[in-house]
């Protein structure tokens, strides 16, 4: 009777070890799966060996800053610096 239970110590013993293997595995394979998610990526600017990662939403993040009616234009001037020196 004693060898029964000893027998049967040793198989639920196993049985828990395997279980718990198992189950180590699965986390292993689960986490790798959501290290490699395309749609869990960050997307980053690389600026100078710097990543810039931006957690706005979309729609803030391609806002734009300055309206159409406000410009930067500056119409393009060419001067000729050599002949502003000799007129001083």
């Amino acid at each position: 009777m004693i060898l029964l239970k000893f027998i049967f110590f040793i198989f639920i013993a196993v049985f828990v070890m395997l279980l718990f293997i198992a189950y180590k595995f699965y986390k292993v394979i689960t986490r790798t799966r959501r290290r490699f998610r395309p749609e869990d990526r960050e997307k980053g600017v690389n600026v100078n060996g710097n990543t810039i990662v931006d957690h706005r939403p979309d729609y803030k993040r391609n806002k734009q800053v300055i309206g159409d009616d406000e410009g930067e234009y500056v119409d393009f001037v060419d001067s000729d610096t050599t002949s502003e020196n000799k007129k001083l």
